[in-house]
Order: structure tokens, then sequence, then C-alpha cells
């Protein structure tokens, strides 16, 4: 009598342990705000949160281990240790480190070229006034005594134009001879940018980031040299430079 009423306890117990609800909720750590959609694993049973991050199980006397996975959260396990009570669990956002990315832009030189030459067409077509521009031949419109005679001075045949010659004094002061130079520079510069690009470069030598500007910096040639290489000899040419770079760097 006294075995039957112990096994009823036991059986009782475990119909009334198994009856158990375990009742939680999933909330980011810093902003308190619900976790939906997290997966969570409670021995053989998988629940997912809802809107609000709540989740529900029924007790399992075999399992202590609630484990709570959710995208851009570090994995959390939580111990129950007998406790039937509603847990909160705060979960904490996943750290990424990114490591450092060169990104180099992709441009079309020529049609670059083109439309700089179009938007700047009047900088480009504009010429500094010259000697030539400030003689002028006079005109007899307003014949003066003597104008009939031969003279040797050329100042019987030529002179001045007053606002032409100060242009010339001051050309090199003209904001858009200053303008046209620096359309210029930027197209050579344009140039040897894209027949000594970074892309190519890398394509060659494999070479990134820091160590790739540092061998740029150093080996880009000028705009008079890159012109009179073709494509054949600039490669040559980096593969040349390369080697010297390395042997400089073991050094």
């Amino acid at each position: 009598m006294r075995y039957l009423f112990i096994i009823t306890l036991i059986i009782t117990s475990n119909q009334l342990f198994a009856q158990q609800q375990i009742n939680g909720q999933v909330l980011d750590h810093l902003s308190k705000l619900p976790v939906e959609n997290a997966v969570i694993t409670y021995g053989n049973q998988v629940n997912i949160t809802s809107g609000t991050g709540k989740f529900s199980f029924s007790r399992n006397a075999s399992a202590q281990m609630i484990k709570i996975k959710k995208l851009g959260y570090e994995d959390y396990e939580l111990n129950l240790n007998n406790n039937f009570k509603d847990v909160v669990v705060l979960l904490k956002s996943t750290v990424f480190s990114l490591d450092d990315v060169t990104i180099y832009s992709k441009r079309d030189y020529l049609k670059d070229s083109l439309q700089m030459r179009e938007d700047f067409a009047k900088v480009f077509a504009y010429e500094a006034p010259t000697i030539k521009d400030v003689l002028v031949k006079k005109g007899l419109r307003y014949p003066t005594f003597g104008s009939n005679l031969v003279s040797n001075s050329t100042s019987s045949i030529l002179s001045f134009d007053v606002l032409k010659t100060i242009g010339l004094l001051n050309k090199n002061q003209s904001s858009i001879s200053k303008l046209k130079k620096v359309q210029l520079k930027d197209e050579e510069t344009n140039y040897i940018n894209n027949r000594f690009s970074p892309e190519k470069i890398n394509a060659i030598t494999k070479l990134e980031d820091d160590l790739l500007q540092s061998f740029i910096d150093r080996y880009r040639p000028s705009s008079a040299e890159i012109r009179k290489m073709n494509d054949y000899e600039i490669l040559m040419y980096v593969k040349k430079s390369y080697a010297e770079f390395v042997k400089t760097n073991k050094d």
C-alpha cells in the first residue's frame, strides 16, 4: 500500500510538472524594445517570439536550458534552475569589426575630358593677347597734313591699341588664363590617372591599400613620360618598378 502511494505521488507530480507553463519575453539590451522573430529552443520544442517579444513553452522535466538566437544579436542561453516564474531575456547586439576598404571610383577618362572641354569651351579657346594684337594699322579716314609723304618711321604705319596693350601687360594675371592653366593641368592629371590607374597596377602587382598608394606615389610617371609609352611599355614599367619596390621595402 505504501509503495502504491509513492508511485501515485510520483505520477501526479510529473503530471503537475508537465502542466506548468514557461512564459518569457525577449527585449533589446539597450532600447528595451521587444525583439520579434527570435528563435527559442527548449528541449525538442522550438518557438518564435511574437511582435511583443513574448514566447511560452510547456515545462519539460528533462530540459533545463532555453537557447535563444536572433540575427544581429549574440546567442543567449538561459538555465531555468527550477525557476518557474516568467523570464525576461535581454539580448545584446552583435558588434561587427570591419577591415578598412579602399574604394577607387572608375571614371571614363575620354568622356570626362570631352565633357570638360564642352563645359569650358570658352576657357580652352582663350588666347592671351600678343604684341601682334596690340599693333594696328593707321587708317587714313581722317587725312592729316603730310599724310601723303613717305616716312621711314613705323609710327606712320602702325599705332598701339591701348586697351589691348593693357591686356598684354596683365595677361599673366588674367583669371581666364589662370583657369585655363588649371583645367589643362587637371586634364593631364586625369590622363595619367587613366593610364596609370590603381586597378591596372593592382591587377599586375596585387598590391592593395597603403602599399598600392605608396607604389603609385613613388613611380607615377609624368604626362610627358606616359605619353611616350604604349600599353605594353606601361606594363613592363610597372613590373620593373614593382621589383624595385619590393626590394626597397625588404631592405
